[in-house]
């Protein structure tokens, strides 16, 4: 992690916690980007350890997501990132990148994005019934 980035680090915490309920144990940011452009949504997980809450990420930190992206890739284009797994336990940060050669051209997103979530918050059911919240 490089000082330049740090900012964006910090901002895409704050603006997530903003979205999530007030007793969240583990929230992730789950984020690609491809040709079609950047795709981002949010999950946590509250009190109940079998349900996982889903929100849409808001505008806002959806465009410091794809600055975090570009600034990312200007320090070293080589490391243009396509996933990226943001977590936030315990009061601490954790960013997980992944880059287009350790993903499998032939996986679907609609394959990652579950797969990654239950890499952080487990096997619970994942409420999609109140996204704007």
């Amino acid at each position: 992690m490089t000082t330049e980035l740090e900012p964006y680090y910090q901002e895409m915490g704050r603006l997530a916690l903003e979205v999530a309920s007030d007793d969240m144990e583990v929230l992730m940011i789950y984020a690609e980007i491809d040709t079609e452009g950047l795709s981002a949504d949010l999950y946590y997980r509250a009190d109940d350890p079998d349900v996982i809450h889903y929100r849409l990420v808001p505008p806002v930190l959806e465009a410091v997501i794809d600055a975090y992206w570009d600034a990312a890739r200007q320090l070293d284009p080589k490391g243009e990132w396509q996933a990226m797994t943001y977590v936030i336990e315990e009061g601490a940060f954790r960013v997980v990148l992944r880059y287009p050669d350790e993903i499998d051209e032939y996986e679907d997103i609609a394959e990652r994005r579950p797969a990654a979530v239950r890499a952080v918050l487990g096997e619970g059911v994942i409420d999609y019934s109140a996204p704007g919240l």
